[in-house]
């Protein structure tokens, strides 16, 4: 099994800065509190960083030290909007609050983005050979898919994409 951890954070509006965060690792080790430094600490010790809306809002919250340690992102906001596109919504489904005043628990979201991610794992491996390979072809250079399609060790280029449908 690949090293992979999934996280989540809650940022304060008013400061915008971390308040809390949850992280769990494909071992089941996990990680609920404040502090930053041991975040980043258990994040640096996997290859893969995965979370639900992670490269355009948690990461930007985050030290540097961990987006410059080349470590692989994986998406799964974006990996759900291509793998679902029948879904009318991507966002988590925030099933355990009560009410819409309470704060998000970040440690429920990063094992949500888990199994989000493992379902979008089986979805990709469902599709047609072509079709992955014309995802690839078409996204692998972006920073939303390319994780992903490591995680997978796919790398099948096509060259002529109309000859693929």
């Amino acid at each position: 099994m690949k090293n992979i951890a999934f996280f989540d954070t809650e940022v304060s509006m008013k400061t915008k800065k971390i308040v809390d965060f949850g992280a769990i690792k494909s071992s089941g080790e996990w990680i609920h509190e404040d502090n930053l430094s041991r975040l980043i600490d258990f994040l640096l010790s996997v290859d893969f960083i995965c979370g639900h809306n992670i490269i355009h809002h948690d990461l930007k919250y985050l030290d540097t030290s961990v987006t410059k340690a080349n470590k692989f992102l994986i998406d799964t906001l974006y990996l759900s909007a291509l793998l679902f596109p029948q879904q009318p919504y991507h966002r988590l489904v925030k099933d355990d609050k009560l009410q819409t005043e309470e704060l998000n628990n970040p440690l429920n979201d990063a094992k949500k983005a888990r199994v989000l991610f493992y379902d979008e794992v089986e979805a990709y491996h469902k599709l047609p050979l072509e079709l992955k390979r014309i995802f690839y072809t078409l996204l692998n250079n972006q920073n939303e898919f390319r994780g992903f399609f490591k995680f997978l060790d796919f790398s099948e280029i096509v060259t002529d994409i109309c000859g693929e449908i």
